[in-house]
């Protein structure tokens, strides 16, 4: 298996966000992919932008980056360029976890082998992918690093799940959770929590079994919430559901480079990671993904709850120092402002108790995806 760890500088970024494209008067999905991609042709931003499972997504990945504020001068000039192209064909970009009320009945499959293939062999759980996701890469320079910080950084997976959660809506009605996409995506084969691995030989033994047994054509069909990325010499965040703000944005992915650095600074000075039991990782996912910020965590420290803000400011302070030498430090602050306003979620769902309106709770994100580009 190709490995590329150490390839790029060390705690190197690289972005990726799902953006739902939308028709201009009714804010419904719409499948334009297959118009928007030409316009990117020849241009430099032609590997940047990419198709996904339904022709009504578009994924944006930036370059890779040295800095938090590198990868966040791209995205901005990334969304404002598909903010352009979009308009053209009479459609707006709009970023959340979910659509407030698309179906996904309605949705048409890209034309791919790849997707033709996931649909052929998942079906009905692969028709209903109509979700959004922010993935944050973080570059290490050993595999065996890469595997110290994953099983280090998974025990955290619930906290970044509350801050990030912007999907209170399901098929045209809210269903009680601040992350619907998570739940969404579960039945996934391959899906989920990550196992914690003893060493990067135990990764690739299993990798390798899962090709042996035709159960999966490479890693990249394993869809856990984080994993290693060999061929990019990263790991890599997937469990954030898509952000509407740019500066939500900013704050997880400063809060990510800063927390994978600190685990990595540990694992240098030899000290082992803990490794939590997975039922109670997925407890905390759970409660994270029903309640958002609003939940109650299990503080593994201790074995008692605490508020989801409190264990995040808690992840703040402990990634402080490695932010500061990583130049993020103004980054990881927006954390807080985030804190204090609440999740994409909650903004949402304040704008539909105002107005009874999901028409207008799309109509917000539209205008909020683009506003500081």
């Amino acid at each position: 298996m190709e490995q590329n760890f150490g390839k790029s500088a060390p705690f190197s970024l690289g972005v990726e966000e799902e953006f739902q494209i939308l028709n201009a008067e009714s804010y419904e999905l719409v499948s334009r992919i297959d118009e928007i991609l030409p316009a990117f042709e020849g241009d430099r931003e032609e590997k940047r932008i990419k198709a996904e499972l339904l022709q009504s997504v578009v994924e944006v990945a930036t370059d890779v980056a040295g800095t938090v504020g590198e990868a966040m001068e791209e995205l901005g000039r990334l969304r404002g360029r598909l903010r352009d192209v979009a308009g053209d064909t009479n459609a707006v970009i709009a970023s959340a976890g979910t659509h407030p009320f698309s179906r996904y009945e309605h949705q048409e499959v890209t034309e791919e082998p790849r997707y033709r293939d996931l649909i052929e062999s998942m079906r009905w759980v692969a028709e209903r992918e109509l979700i959004f996701g922010l993935h944050v890469h973080v570059g290490l320079d050993s595999p065996e690093k890469a595997i110290a910080c994953a099983n280090a950084l998974r025990t955290y997976l619930p906290e970044l799940l509350a801050l990030s959660a912007n999907s209170p809506f399901w098929q045209g009605r809210p269903t009680g959770l601040a992350s619907t996409r998570v739940k969404v995506f579960e039945p996934f084969p391959r899906a989920g929590l990550p196992p914690a691995f003893a060493g990067y030989e135990e990764f690739e033994l299993l990798v390798d079994r899962g090709i042996k047994t035709n159960s999966f054509e490479d890693y990249t069909y394993i869809w856990w919430d984080l994993r290693p990325h060999p061929r990019l010499g990263t790991i890599e965040l997937r469990i954030c559901d898509a952000q509407t703000r740019m500066d939500s944005v900013a704050a997880i992915v400063a809060l990510t480079q800063s927390l994978v650095a600190t685990f990595a600074a540990a694992f240098d000075r030899g000290e082992p990671a803990a490794t939590e039991q997975i039922t109670l990782i997925a407890e905390n996912k759970w409660r994270a993904a029903r309640d958002g910020l609003g939940a109650k965590l299990i503080d593994f420290e201790n074995d008692t709850e605490r508020p989801a803000v409190e264990a995040v400011r808690e992840l703040v302070e402990k990634s402080r120092p490695a932010a500061e030498e990583l130049g993020c430090a103004a980054e990881l602050d927006l954390v807080e402002a985030l804190l204090e306003r609440g999740t994409g979620s909650d903004e949402q769902l304040a704008v539909y108790e105002e107005s009874g309106s999901l028409l207008a709770v799309a109509e917000r994100l539209a205008t909020e995806t683009v506003r500081q580009v």
